[in-house]
């Protein structure tokens, strides 16, 4: 482990302050290749500054206690009490049960029919309101006793959950049955689809190549029978017009677009240099009854 890290993001607004964090909200997202966290205050209904980091090789859940505290080293504040704490767990270890299906007394067997056993991790649960589904997912023990050990406030989500819920809040009503969102990290890809305003589809996808990652997307848009020419694709994550997986989205789909800021939202200067659609699931988790 080394002395100190550094964020390659780290911008923060003017009027931020060390003693107000009671009064502003903090939510960080964490997987395996990185983190990132904002801070926001809800008396202006403004997002006040972000912070992001890259490792250099993949961690393991044992490592982020040690990797909390070198950014508290860092920034003082950083563990703070706050209004209130989202931590959203990024990994591929999760589940959707329908809700008339899902009995949490099942939780284990629901898992365990989907994903291999996890030494020293916990199984818990989120409730997704908006799309009448449960998540069940696998939580490392050390990340979990961390953040509540920072944090005892805090609300810890899966990713996809509060991907899948922000999309249901913000995009219900507005999109038709050719779109399709793509939610892209380092080494895999979630793929949410909209049925006639319903969730239809959810899948996350492992890849290597630009290649693998080319065949994932088309053989779920097969699945789900529609057409490369016509479906409209909505990007997030860690994409832009750079990436190899964008050129070989440009290459094979017509029709895409980089998704939208939420306009429900205001947001510093100190963040007009952001991309925001990478970090859209982390903004918009505010607006997630999780």
């Amino acid at each position: 482990m080394p002395l100190s890290i550094k964020p390659y993001i780290s911008h923060l607004d003017k009027s931020f302050k060390e003693s107000h964090t009671r009064s502003y909200i903090m939510a960080m997202q964490l997987n395996m290749h990185g983190l990132a966290f904002f801070i926001f205050n809800p008396e202006k209904n403004k997002f006040l500054g972000l912070e992001a980091y890259r490792f250099d090789e993949t961690k393991r859940a044992e490592d982020f206690p040690g990797i909390f505290d070198l950014i508290l080293n860092r920034q003082g504040w950083f563990a703070y009490p706050y209004l209130e704490f989202y931590f959203l767990n990024q990994n591929n270890f999760s589940t959707l049960i329908p809700a008339p299906l899902f009995d949490k007394k099942n939780k284990n067997l629901y898992l365990g029919f989907n994903q291999p056993f996890q030494e020293n991790h916990r199984i818990v649960f989120d409730q997704l309101k908006n799309t009448e589904t449960a998540n069940v997912y696998y939580l490392a023990n050390p990340i979990a006793e961390k953040v509540k050990e920072f944090w005892p406030n805090a609300h810890i989500i899966h990713y996809s959950s509060a991907l899948i819920e922000s999309l249901s809040v913000n995009f219900k009503n507005k999109t038709d049955n050719n779109s399709l969102f793509i939610d892209l990290h380092q080494d895999n890809f979630d793929l949410v689809y909209f049925k006639e305003n319903r969730l239809f589809y959810y899948n996350n996808f492992h890849f290597h190549t630009k290649e693998d990652f080319i065949y994932f997307l088309l053989s779920a848009i097969e699945q789900l029978m529609l057409n490369p020419e016509d479906v409209h694709l909505i990007l997030m994550g860690e994409i832009d017009k750079s990436t190899p997986e964008y050129q070989m989205i440009y290459q094979y789909i017509r029709h895409s677009e980089f998704i939208e800021k939420n306009k429900n939202f205001h947001y510093s200067y100190v963040l007009d240099d952001v991309m925001h659609h990478k970090y859209y699931t982390l903004y918009n988790v505010l607006q997630c009854e999780l």
